[in-house]
């Protein structure tokens, strides 16, 4: 009886850990709040991609508009991985990066949409 109730206080404990020691709050906050502004930025360069600009520029729109999506996933991806275990810590600092580059790339794409929206 006690074997048994101990072993399922140390597997309570090992599921409740965190995945690579990030028990400090003020990372998971920084996560949390990168994942959210990211998904903000690339939500409305998205529609901001379907709802400007003349006809003739459809087509950069969704060529634009898949290059984010497709960036978008696959760093999506890379954090699923991580908080799975599947790689190892190191690979967070690329998540920061590829966040980084996808919200320079939403703001970069918001300027061009709105220069071909002053001048249709």
């Amino acid at each position: 009886m006690y074997h048994e109730r101990h072993h399922d206080s140390i597997s309570s404990n090992i599921s409740n850990a965190p995945l690579f020691g990030e028990t400090q709050p003020q990372v998971v906050l920084l996560q949390r709040l990168l994942a959210i502004f990211t998904c903000v930025m690339t939500g409305t360069t998205l529609i901001t991609a379907c709802t400007t600009g003349p006809p003739d520029y459809t087509g950069y729109h969704v060529f634009m508009s898949l290059l984010l999506i497709a960036l978008t996933t696959s760093s999506m991806l890379l954090a699923i991985w991580y908080q799975q275990g599947d790689i190892p810590p190191k690979i967070l600092y690329l998540l920061y990066f590829n966040s980084g580059c996808l919200n320079v790339m939403a703001l970069l794409f918001h300027i061009y949409f709105g220069v071909h929206k002053k001048n249709a």
